[in-house]
């Protein structure tokens, strides 16, 4: 990933702020990456029914169904891959919730093993910090991963 790719990264954290973002980054056949900002539906979802989903987009997020099933359908039939799955956190640092852990699972598998998970820490409105998780078979649980292209300076 690119520092454009970054950059689009940061301006989608920024623009929704309080509330997190989330989005798909996802890879061409030419190599270039391609951000995909997505809809974060939790406030729907807590509105609807509160019990079930206690909480908000200021401390959660969740992405449409459909919406992600459209973009995996339009990459791969292009002939790409979904390369990273990004979402902010607000007021806090750049982690890998439990929160986070649990809906990259599956039937106590990851969903999707090969994508990289992005967090981006976002205090005040401003992007602080970015961490990035992929799974490890050895040790099956999800480990921070080196950021290609990530440039702290982006802001």
């Amino acid at each position: 990933m690119d520092r454009a790719v970054w950059k689009q990264i940061h301006e989608h954290a920024r623009r929704d702020y309080p509330a997190e973002c989330c989005g798909i980054v996802a890879e061409g056949t030419d190599g270039t990456c391609r951000v995909h900002p997505c809809e974060n539906i939790q406030d729907r979802l807590h509105a609807r029914n509160p019990k079930e989903h206690p909480r908000t987009s200021k401390n959660a997020y969740r992405m449409d169904d459909l919406e992600v099933h459209r973009i995996f359908s339009e990459t791969e039939g292009a002939g790409g891959r979904v390369v990273a799955f990004y979402h902010s956190h607000v007021d806090c640092g750049a982690y890998f919730s439990e929160e986070d852990r649990q809906a990259a699972m599956f039937m106590e598998q990851p969903a999707f093993p090969d994508v990289v998970y992005l967090v981006v820490s976002v205090v005040g409105g401003a992007v602080r910090d970015a961490a990035g998780f992929a799974w490890d078979e050895g040790t099956e649980t999800f480990a921070t991963t080196a950021l290609e292209g990530y440039d702290p300076a982006i802001r």
